[in-house]
């Protein structure tokens, strides 16, 4: 079985190199590697082909955009030109540890599920970063596979996710361009609508936390902006794929809206909180009474969602008055602040 490493390559000179040998160090696995060159400004495409041309390197191509288009178009243009009947995503700043590749592929003998999600750790922040929280062993059913999602037992980047790659096509899992946060997008429909997963509980992925990297170096504003982009093609997915009664799906979407809001307040950026605000409130496509009324959420986020049926100045307050009652009697600090 073969699989397509894709690695898009965008002013990654410093890091190019380790990438590679990682990625030498594979064993045990038909692999090609695909090196998307997304036209960046330094010799990171260079170094590329200089390691490629001089090691013992697995069979690779590079294909060059004819201008920067993003990680999104480089990721979109690697599926597109990969052959192997698993894809695997690989940041050209990041690590695989040796034969990480052989151990994500092994429950494929037994089946081929549609992805196969292993754990990883990071490098470079004390951070705490999403964590993959499931038991060793396949999840079948898509029911079971987007709760857990619902739930954080499982991450939303893309990399050190093996996909089938005729299962991705098939359910049109492109990567949106010319958003930020693609991730979040990304992995939501994923979780949507993938039936078979395989959760492998060893450590196979470095993720390297760079301070000059697009997500550690925006501003909140910038990045307020990018979530309201993300939580609307979400949304719009949600409403023409039907899904907009499911359980999962309804808290998901309102859960990181709230979220965002919350962690808008908790910074004090009471005009960021305003303008957010506005946008999400654009984005409802059902009430709270018809949520709770279909059994499609509990009166606890009935309460949390409540805003909805205000008008917006008052509706803004309330969920001013949500945090503020949050905080007096949780007494602990909004849990999984997206900012």
């Amino acid at each position: 079985m073969k699989v397509s490493v894709v690695i898009p390559v965008y002013n990654v000179a410093p890091y190019i190199v380790r990438c590679l040998e990682s990625v030498s160090g594979q064993s045990g696995v038909d692999m090609e590697v695909i090196l998307v060159d997304d036209c960046g400004t330094d010799e990171s495409v260079a170094l590329a082909r200089e390691y490629v041309a001089t090691h013992d390197f697995p069979e690779c191509r590079i294909i060059a955009h004819e201008r920067n288009r993003g990680l999104s178009a480089a990721r979109n243009t690697g599926l597109s030109a990969a052959t192997g009947e698993y894809v695997y995503f690989l940041d050209s700043d990041d690590e695989m540890v040796p034969d990480s590749l052989k151990s994500a592929v092994a429950p494929l003998s037994e089946c081929r599920y549609d992805f196969v999600i292993s754990d990883y750790g990071t490098v470079g922040s004390d951070r705490e970063y999403p964590s993959l929280s499931l038991p060793e062993g396949a999840v079948l059913g898509n029911a079971g596979i987007l709760h857990s999602y619902a739930e954080g037992k499982w991450y939303m980047m893309a990399w050190n996710k093996l996909c089938r790659r005729q299962f991705l096509l098939d359910n049109d899992l492109f990567f949106e361009e010319g958003l930020l946060h693609e991730d979040v997008i990304w992995s939501f429909r994923l979780a949507c609508r993938a039936a078979t997963m395989y959760v492998n509980r060893k450590y196979v992925y470095r993720y390297h936390v760079r301070e000059s990297s697009i997500m550690t170096a925006m501003t909140i504003r910038h990045d307020v902006d990018a979530y309201l982009k993300a939580f609307r093609a979400m949304t719009d997915f949600v409403v023409s794929d039907g899904r907009a009664f499911g359980h999962d799906e309804y808290e998901i979407l309102e859960g990181r809206k709230n979220t965002l809001l919350l962690s808008l307040l908790e910074k004090g950026e009471t005009e960021l909180h305003r303008e957010a605000y506005r946008v999400i409130r654009q984005m409802r496509r059902i009430s709270p009474f018809s949520a709770l009324s279909h059994h499609v959420t509990g009166f606890s986020h009935f309460v949390r969602d409540f805003h909805y049926c205000l008008p917006l100045g008052p509706g803004r307050a309330f969920n001013r008055a949500y945090y503020l009652v949050f905080y007096r009697l949780a007494h602990r600090k909004v849990q999984g602040a997206l900012l």
